[in-house]
């Protein structure tokens, strides 16, 4: 349940989703005014009106608490409190303040498990104009993908397509976003999963298996998702 959170965050970044990320924030400090356990993590609202959200601890009304690597997100419903967040950090780590004014959280890098939530670390290229990538011989695209998708559950299929966005080991996981030119917004833009690693601006041929209507929990549906992806340059 804990890496839940990582996959949300992964949603916000790169695919389709109710929410809005906004850049990373400075850590900051605050006095719990509301502490709300849920889901096996703790919602705090700070006497400012900041809320963040992060994996479970004690916390009480009045506590110190500090806070880094947060992600802001807009308009953010969560299933198991029933409510929106209008804006809310998700944090990397978090924990009461001690007498020397640190937290006893971990500085989180991108190879921690560990108590505190990972932010995924990503990078971002220009997606590809329409015609810059040329279709792979019998195979499909990212628009045919999506419009196709009910016939092509669970079959697999391949594409040449940019790499526009990479989270590295998300339970386990690369998720790395596709476009080729095609598709209309949001349908333009394929998300994979994969063991594998490709260098964000490559053009490469994708192979891999088409699953639809996943459900990750709190509102993240991906319409369309290629799963266990391989990579292999592609001949333009």
């Amino acid at each position: 349940m804990k890496s839940l959170i990582s996959i949300i965050l992964v949603c916000a970044f790169l695919l389709y989703t109710p929410v809005v990320p906004a850049a990373e924030t400075a850590p900051g400090v605050g006095t719990v005014a509301e502490a709300l356990q849920s889901g096996g993590y703790v919602y705090i609202r700070f006497e400012d009106g900041v809320w963040i959200a992060a994996n479970s601890f004690p916390v009480s009304e009045g506590d110190r608490i500090q806070y880094g690597g947060a992600m802001e997100m807009n308009d953010f419903y969560s299933k198991t409190l029933d409510r929106t967040f209008d804006s809310i950090l998700f944090v990397s780590q978090a924990g009461p303040v001690t007498g020397d004014g640190a937290s006893p959280a971990a500085v989180p890098t991108e190879e921690r498990g560990g108590q505190g939530m990972k932010i995924p670390k990503s990078v971002a290229v220009p997606a590809p104009t329409a015609g810059e990538i040329a279709p792979l011989a019998d195979g499909k695209t990212v628009a045919a993908i999506f419009a196709d998708s009910g016939q092509l559950k669970d079959q697999v299929v391949s594409l040449n397509a940019k790499v526009i966005k990479i989270s590295k080991n998300i339970m386990g996981k690369n998720w790395i976003t596709l476009q080729d030119g095609t598709g209309t917004e949001p349908d333009d833009r394929l998300m994979a999963t994969s063991k594998d690693m490709v260098e964000p601006g490559s053009i490469v041929v994708v192979k891999g298996t088409v699953k639809t209507d996943v459900d990750l929990g709190y509102g993240y549906l991906y319409k369309v998702l290629l799963e266990d992806a391989s990579f292999s340059p592609a001949q333009q």
